[in-house]
């Protein structure tokens, strides 16, 4: 690993706060918070750019398209807030919390085209907010949080969520909250860092020594770095996906800014390769296994192998019908919303899964587009449909619809589970628009439930008259 000296900017006031910002085009930004209440923008080469007044009141700074409109927007932890401010400087989200602030993050986890935000806060939470404000999840750490920041760890375009709390410890999470991977890297932490050269990835740590410390995915020290002084943040970069040399930035006690450039000579070993498998065949089980027991039906986590209530083992989902499903659900979205932003496409398909999945929305669509099983294309955020919603389905007569009145109820008999076969087989109702007519209610938000393999189960706080009376409403859209 050889590591080189690009520039050493001083500044007018300590800076607390760097962020990265990569844009689509390969230009890179370097944003910087200091106590002067300024902000300031510099490029890979520690050349400024711009600079502003701004509130040192802000104790993170993160930059991203949380619009998904292909607009920068910055993102701040102030207080007990979470703030958004728009390319315009009009203010987009203002999220009060619990607790204090101390670090953020923003990127695009799931390739809808607006970034999600992650938060630390100082009562050792996490919370990770998809682009609508909807808490994807919540989790408490053990030990106060010193950093968080989303990474590509498992290499599958889904990103990880980083947590590195302030004895050292470095936790992977799952998007949807659940624990991949810790690992101990010394036993003190002020600042952190993921450093990513294509398939390796690198930790840096710093405490109050002059000396950054460099880890493999291992927890094995690779390189230390000299840096002059305490370190106060940092942010890392690379030119692209394939490069294996990336920049690194430090703010440092003595008012300085320091611009490094890494570039990593050695491949991936055959122990990092090792972890990184076992990482994504975790996150795999994770993601297939049970969020109710199939035994006694409890709600389980996927982090647990057996039942908390009964301690049968929790099944397992096949991957292939998690990605059936989620094709299903883009179908039935689409076949409504023939032209929709993708954000939004993303925020239907969320409530129509019955469990935690991984997806990245843009590379499904072209997966399926690829293979014939919806016509359309995606232009800029905008995912295009072009081929009719009732082209390959017969679709159901007025009669068939005037079934589902009472039939319903009588399936159902007191109980919260609905079987969509014999739904099917009493009314005649092709199974395929029945199914696809409870992802569109479910993705509007409009009944409460669950649809599992070919049962859709009822939540308590949804009366059965009404889901009657919408299902009706909204199968007879398919009949014109």
């Amino acid at each position: 690993m050889k590591i080189r000296s690009v520039a050493e900017v001083p500044t007018s006031a300590n800076v607390y706060s760097v962020y990265v910002r990569q844009r689509q085009d390969a230009s890179t930004q370097i944003f910087s918070l200091d106590y002067g209440d300024r902000l300031r923008v510099f490029d890979a080469r520690g050349t400024l750019r711009s600079t502003r007044k701004w509130s040192s009141k802000v104790r993170c700074i993160a930059v991203g398209d949380v619009e998904g409109e292909g607009k920068d927007a910055l993102v701040g932890g102030v207080g007990k807030k979470v703030l958004v401010v728009d390319h315009r400087g009009s203010p987009v989200w203002n999220i009060r919390l619990e607790s204090n602030v101390v670090a953020c993050d923003a990127r695009d986890i799931d390739g809808d085209d607006a970034a999600e935000v992650v938060v630390a806060l100082q009562n050792n939470r996490v919370i990770l907010y998809n682009d609508d404000k909807d808490a994807i999840f919540t989790k408490t750490m053990r030990d106060p949080i010193a950093d968080v920041w989303l990474e590509d760890i498992t290499k599958d375009t889904e990103l990880e969520v980083v947590v590195a709390d302030k004895k050292g410890l470095i936790t992977v999470l799952t998007a949807a909250g659940y624990q991949l991977k810790e690992l101990q890297l010394g036993s003190r932490l002020s600042v952190f860092a993921v450093l990513s050269f294509g398939d390796r990835t690198l930790f840096i740590t710093g405490d109050q020594s002059p000396t950054l410390r460099m880890w493999d995915i291992d927890g094995n020290e690779v390189a230390r770095l000299d840096v002059g002084d305490t370190p106060r943040s940092m942010a890392t970069g690379v030119p692209d996906d394939v490069s294996d040399v990336a920049f690194l930035v430090v703010s440092t006690k003595d008012q300085k800014l320091s611009f490094w450039e890494v570039q990593e000579s050695g491949k991936v070993t055959r122990t990092e390769k090792v972890i990184l498998q076992q990482i994504g065949s975790t996150k795999t089980v994770l993601y297939r296994r049970a969020i109710k027991c199939g035994n006694c039906g409890a709600p389980t986590s996927p982090e647990a192998s057996v039942c908390s209530s009964c301690g049968a083992q929790l099944e397992m989902i096949e991957e292939y019908v998690i990605e059936e499903y989620i094709q299903e659900s883009i179908d039935s979205i689409t076949s409504k919303h023939n032209k929709i932003k993708l954000k939004e496409l993303d925020r239907i398909l969320r409530r129509t899964l019955p469990r935690p999945a991984a997806y990245n929305l843009r590379r499904s669509l072209q997966a399926m587009i690829q293979s014939d099983v919806i016509e359309g294309h995606i232009d800029g955020h905008m995912f295009v449909r072009t081929e009719s919603k009732k082209k390959k389905i017969p679709v159901p007569s007025r009669k068939d619809i005037q079934k589902v009145k009472g039939t319903l109820q009588d399936l159902l008999g007191g109980t919260d589970t609905l079987d969509v076969g014999r739904l099917e087989k009493e009314t005649g109702i092709d199974r395929r628009i029945l199914r696809r007519t409870l992802i569109i209610l479910l993705g509007e938000g409009t009944v409460q439930g669950a649809l599992s393999g070919d049962e859709f189960i009822l939540e308590k706080k949804q009366d059965i008259n009404d889901f009657e009376r919408k299902l009706m409403d909204e199968l007879a859209t398919w009949s014109g």
